[in-house]
C-alpha cells in the first residue's frame, strides 16, 4: 500500500500499530484521571495526623466506632481492687523537754575584792557551801566589772578594771563551784536622776525609797534593754545562775505617793511578768538559770505592791532566793498551788540549816 507523498517526495507510512498506541494512552489518562479523583476524595474523607513516628490515619468509620470520653460529671467506677490507698504519715509526736534537774545549793556570799584577790573559793569552802554569790550591780547602780553596754559607759557606772570578771572565768574553768551573779534591777538612782524610766511622786518628783535612793521602771524598754545587755555580758562570763534583786516596783516606802503612769501602770503584773520572760528566755539560750530575791509578804488576798505574784514567779523564776523577813512554808505552798515543781532545791532559804534544802548566808 502506498502513502501519501510529502513535498520531499518521501511518503509516510500509517500501520496498524498506530490505532494501538493510541488506545494504550487513552487508557493511562482514565487511570490518572481516576486515581486523582479517589486522591481527593481520599483527603476529603480522611484525617491526617503527622507525627514523629510517622503519619497516622483517623479513618471516619472508626470514629463512629470508637467510645466518647467520659463527662468530667458522670461517675467512674473503679476496680477497688487496683486502687491502692497511700495512708499519711503521720507527724511524730515532739518530745516535751523535761525541765531542769535542780540541787540544792549552800550558798555563801563574797565581794568583789575577795574575787579579785583569789580568796573567794575559800570563803566557800570554809562556810560549808557549794556555791558562790557575789553582788555585780549594787544598789546605786555601780557594777564589778567594766560592761560593753553604751548606757553604762554613758552614765559612768563601770568598774575601774576587769579583775572581777576575770577571776570569774577563771573560777567557772577551774573549780566545780556554782556562780551566781546578784544584779540590783530597778533600784538605781543613776537612771531615775539621767531620766531613765524614773518613777514619779504624784506631785511631779523623782521617787525615792526609805534609803534615798530613785527606781526606775519595769516599763521602761531602754531600762529593760540595758538590764538585758548586762545579764547576758553576766551569762558569758561563766556564772551559773543570774540573781534579780529589785525585779519589780518597790513595795516598801511611801508607796503611796507613787503616781499612777506609763512607768506604773495600775496593773503591775504585766510589766514585771514581760521584762523576767525576756531575761528568763535570753538566758536559758545560754544555759544559764534565772533566779528572783523577794522580801515581800505573798498572802492571799493581799496586794503585792512589787508585781511579783506567786504565778509571775512561778512561771519564769528557776530559782526564788526568800530574805529573812519572808516565810519560806508560805512560798511553798503558793509556788506549789501556782504549779512550781520539785521547790525544795528551788526555793533558796536565808539562813536556813545545812542539808535543809538550798540556802544561802
Amino acid at each position: 500500500m502506498g502513502g501519501r507523498r510529502n513535498s520531499y517526495g518521501y511518503s509516510q507510512y500509517h500501520g496498524r500499530g498506530s490505532n494501538r498506541t493510541r488506545t494504550v494512552l487513552l487508557f493511562i489518562i482514565a487511570l490518572l484521571a481516576i486515581l486523582l479523583a479517589a486522591g481527593a476524595a481520599f483527603y476529603a474523607l480522611v484525617d491526617l495526623e503527622y507525627t514523629e513516628n510517622g503519619v497516622i490515619v483517623h479513618w471516619p468509620w472508626a470514629q463512629e466506632s470508637a467510645s466518647l470520653p467520659p463527662i468530667a460529671s458522670d461517675p467512674i467506677a473503679l476496680d477497688s481492687e487496683s486502687v491502692v490507698t497511700v495512708e499519711p504519715t503521720p507527724s511524730p509526736e515532739p518530745t516535751p523537754t523535761p525541765p531542769p534537774a535542780y540541787e540544792p545549793i549552800g550558798a555563801v556570799t563574797v565581794t568583789a575584792a575577795q574575787l579579785k584577790n583569789g580568796t573567794a573559793a575559800q570563803a566557800v569552802a570554809a562556810a560549808g557551801g557549794t556555791a558562790l554569790v557575789v553582788e555585780m550591780k549594787d544598789m546605786n547602780g555601780k557594777l564589778a566589772w567594766q560592761s560593753q553596754a553604751p548606757l553604762a559607759a554613758t552614765l559612768g557606772v563601770n568598774a575601774a578594771d576587769n579583775g572581777a570578771a576575770l577571776a570569774v572565768q577563771s573560777l567557772s574553768q577551774t573549780t566545780d563551784l556554782y556562780l551566781v551573779a546578784r544584779v540590783q534591777c530597778f533600784r538605781d538612782p543613776v537612771l531615775a536622776r539621767n531620766w531613765v524610766g524614773p518613777l514619779m511622786t504624784r506631785g511631779g518628783n523623782v521617787w525615792h525609797d526609805y534609803q534615798g535612793l530613785g527606781w526606775s521602771s519595769p516599763a521602761s524598754q531602754q531600762t529593760v534593754d540595758y538590764l538585758s545587755a548586762l545579764c547576758l555580758e553576766l551569762a558569758d562570763m561563766g556564772f551559773d545562775e543570774i540573781l534579780l534583786d529589785s525585779a519589780g516596783y518597790p513595795n516598801s516606802g511611801e508607796v503611796n505617793v507613787l503616781a499612777v503612769s506609763d512607768n506604773r501602770p495600775a496593773d503591775l503584773t504585766a510589766p514585771v511578768s514581760a521584762f523576767l520572760e525576756r531575761i528568763s528566755g535570753e538566758l536559758e539560750a545560754r544555759n544559764v538559770r534565772l533566779a528572783v530575791s523577794t522580801d515581800e509578804t505573798l498572802l492571799p488576798g493581799n496586794a503585792v505592791l512589787s508585781g511579783l505574784t506567786a504565778g509571775v514567779l512561778a512561771q519564769h523564776a528557776g530559782r526564788v532566793w526568800l530574805s529573812g523577813s519572808a516565810s519560806a512554808q508560805q512560798y511553798t505552798d503558793l509556788l506549789t498551788a501556782a504549779g512550781w515543781q520539785d521547790t525544795a532545791p528551788r526555793l533558796v532559804v536565808k539562813n536556813a540549816l545545812t542539808g535543809a534544802g538550798s540556802w544561802y548566808k
